[in-house]
């Protein structure tokens, strides 16, 4: 083992648990996908590219720097060729600890349709963990434009539907806790769905999302995005 493998050894083993059970769930198909985790202020373990989610091992993760410099890599292996989108998120959320990018089949037809419905307050448990899910532009997939579409929304809230492409999300709790919040909104994504099929999606009334506000910090828990960003969940949500 790489000494800086053994030094980073307990972020590598999440990361690739929790790689796999992403590909597992079928989150991700071929190569499809990437997953980074900050192991330290100025490392970052992430996937590699031309690897198969639910096949991921401990030696197939790549070590690199917050300028993209490869620190550790094993042979035949490379970063994703996303990786300049994980790290101008990180750098722009020093709060975020892990970033999922995914294709989960129902979200990525809400990316597909550029739907802006899943912005909206409908269930209030995304609302609290994870804030709205907002659309960031099409780029070409593996380049430099890509990275830059998140600009505009990074620091508003921690999702992001990539249109015609996917989603990305990040959270503050570890690689873990991102996949577990990315399963809630592919379930949210589903009940939107049996809503539309319904009739109609009724979203929770401002007054309602104001108390899910109190709930946050009744709980210690941070507002959605770049903490001290947002002013309030009604600002976010409903542009005051």
């Amino acid at each position: 083992m790489n000494t800086l493998q053994q030094k980073y050894k307990s972020q590598i083993e999440e990361l690739v648990k929790t790689t796999r059970r992403l590909g597992k769930i079928g989150y991700v198909t071929s190569f499809g996908g990437n997953l980074s985790i900050r192991a330290d202020e100025d490392v970052v373990a992430i996937t590699p590219t031309k690897v198969a989610k639910r096949k991921m091992k401990f030696d197939d993760i790549v070590l690199v720097n917050m300028k993209g410099e490869v620190l550790y890599t094993a042979p035949n292996r490379k970063p994703t060729g996303e990786t300049s989108m994980h790290l101008n998120i990180l750098n722009k959320r020093p709060d975020a600890k892990g970033v999922i990018h995914a294709h989960p089949p129902i979200l990525t037809g809400f990316a597909a349709a550029h739907s802006q419905l899943l912005a909206r307050p409908i269930l209030p448990e995304p609302i609290i963990e994870v804030g709205p899910i907002l659309n960031a532009e099409y780029a070409e997939p593996v380049s430099e434009d890509l990275a830059k579409t998140f600009n505009p929304v990074i620091l508003k809230t921690n999702a992001w539907l990539m249109n015609n492409h996917g989603i990305t999300i990040c959270n503050c709790e570890g690689i873990g806790r991102t996949l577990e919040l990315l399963e809630m909104l592919e379930a949210l994504a589903q009940s939107v769905v049996v809503a539309l099929a319904c009739g109609k999606v009724e979203e929770i009334p401002k007054d309602e999302v104001k108390k899910l506000e109190n709930t946050i910090i009744s709980r210690g828990l941070p507002l959605p995005g770049l903490p001290g960003y947002n002013k309030s969940l009604c600002t976010l949500y409903f542009d005051d």
